[in-house]
């Protein structure tokens, strides 16, 4: 129970007019109380909550480095909470006391700022002005009470121009007590960008920034990768509803950008911004909100138009190099070229080893040293994947040199087809059965080169990589850009 002590300067006798104010004060806040008691639980994520009163809530952030797979053939240096970055979200019922220890593994020091929070100077975060720096193996416990329901979030204030470049940031929710809307499903994104030259090693002064990196002024980090929830392309998550229903997105944006989201199909409300809702009957309706650094929105998106849509930012680049995902409505399929053939979205937004959007992203499994596949001259690292139990229809031979013209490394006859973006130089190509295609990336984004029937797979091709594979069984294989085949990005070899 809190009390709560009002003090005046001067005391008033109150009037009968105020009396009957009083009053009917009263017989609005009793039917709002029964109003409230008739909603019953709350929506689908916050019902756990319902009938809670206030509770210390608990939370360990570990700040650690980490190797994280970004999307099949991207692995980087990371450096996040608990293995993961985004790190776990932190989701409490207003008025809870909240208690977040920081452990930091990193080699340097860092804090931690919860954006959006209104709390005592000591916990907010900031390096010099607010707190010492947590210092390489020692602890720092945050306290405060959660006091400002929405969508909020955490990240790392000590050198954040770098730290949270590489990671250090996380999703911080915290319900109403008296939530206005329920929602069938609900949906976290967070938005960010990434830059592969920037390492751990450089961030520690270790390393020198990369070339392109040096070219940029006013501190500036180069993007190659727009991410959300820490993936790119067919490694994130996809918005699944069925008809009807009505669901919660909420939009983060850690980066240093604005992005333009846009949800092909559908408009939507905006329900909250920043955290704080939008007053009924006030709420903007639109197809594409602009998100800049460190902002907020929620919006509301109802189910009433079955599919499999795009959901994405429609700054071009940014789509074409990661930020885009999916909108699918359960047992749909795509109605271009993409859905034939039985074709799972699935399979290729969301597909295994992805975060489910309506959750924290779980951390990745470690693959060993990161890779830049934009560094100029960078070759494709690995072999082409195959289906377990598959029987392949082409045998992969090593990639030689990251060069336009490289030489076939399989004796026979051998042809090459362009990658430029969003497109194959060559949508339709006969050869002879024996012969090496060389695919060559001529464009500026990056390209994964795969068969339909998951007989061959690379990892990145950066601009001027290649990569090769010899068709040896005669027939008719697709071959689709795994990034960009939503994109219409795909080809056929006809193997004779």
């Amino acid at each position: 129970m809190f009390e709560q002590v009002i003090t005046c300067e001067t005391a008033m006798r109150p009037t009968r007019r105020m009396r009957r104010a009083a009053g009917a004060v009263l017989a609005l806040g009793l039917l709002l109380l029964l109003a409230g008691t008739a909603r019953g639980a709350w929506g689908e994520l916050g019902g756990r909550f319902a009938a809670a009163a206030p509770q210390t809530r608990a939370f360990t952030l570990v700040a650690e480095e980490f190797d994280w797979e970004i999307m099949p053939g991207v692995t980087v240096r990371a450096w996040g909470y608990n293995r993961q970055t985004p790190g776990p979200e932190i989701r409490v019922r207003e008025g809870d006391l909240v208690r977040v220890t920081l452990v930091n593994r990193l080699p340097v020091g860092t804090t931690l700022h919860w954006h959006g929070m209104d709390v005592a100077p000591e916990m907010d975060g900031p390096v010099g002005l607010n707190q010492a720096e947590v210092e390489p193996g020692q602890d720092f416990v945050y306290e405060f009470t959660a006091t400002n329901p929405g969508s909020r979030w955490y990240h790392a204030h000590a050198d954040p121009a770098n730290q949270i470049a590489l990671g250090l940031y996380g999703p911080l929710v915290v319900e109403p007590r008296e939530p206005a809307r329920t929602y069938d499903r609900e949906f976290g994104y967070i938005l960010n960008e990434w830059d592969l030259e920037l390492t751990p090693d450089v961030a520690t002064g270790k390393a020198p920034r990369g070339p392109r990196d040096q070219l940029l002024r006013g501190g500036e980090l180069g993007t190659d990768l727009f991410l959300i929830n820490g993936r790119a392309h067919e490694s994130i998550p996809p918005i699944t509803l069925a008809e009807g229903e009505r669901v919660l997105i909420r939009l983060t944006n850690a980066g240093n950008l604005p992005h333009a989201i846009h949800s092909h199909g559908h408009s939507f409300k905006i329900v909250a911004t920043d955290g704080n809702p939008v007053p009924a009957g006030m709420e903007l309706t639109k197809d594409t909100v602009l998100i800049g650094p460190g902002e907020r929105y929620d919006l509301e998106l109802v189910g009433n138009n079955p599919g499999v849509w795009m959901f994405h930012c429609h700054m071009e680049n940014h789509a074409a190099n990661g930020m885009m995902t999916l909108i699918g409505y359960e047992g749909a399929t795509p109605t271009g070229p993409v859905g034939e053939d039985g074709t799972d979205f699935g399979a290729m937004h969301g597909g295994p080893g992805a975060p489910h959007a309506g959750s924290a992203p779980h951390a990745a499994s470690e693959h060993g040293a990161g890779s830049d596949p934009f560094a100029t001259g960078g070759t494709p690292t690995g072999l082409p994947t195959v289906t377990a139990g598959a029987t392949p229809v082409a045998s992969p031979v090593p990639t030689v040199a990251a060069a336009p013209a490289a030489t076939p490394a399989a004796a026979g006859p051998a042809v090459e087809i362009g990658l430029l973006d969003d497109r194959f130089a060559t949508k339709t190509i006969e050869v002879e059965a024996g012969t090496t295609v060389t695919f060559v990336n001529k464009g500026g984004h990056l390209h994964s080169v795969a068969a339909m029937d998951g007989s061959f797979a690379s990892d990145g091709i950066g601009p001027n990589g290649t990569y090769e594979v010899r068709f040896d069984t005669p027939g008719e294989f697709k071959v689709v850009c795994k990034q960009h085949a939503l994109r219409g990005m795909a080809a056929r070899v006809i193997v004779r």
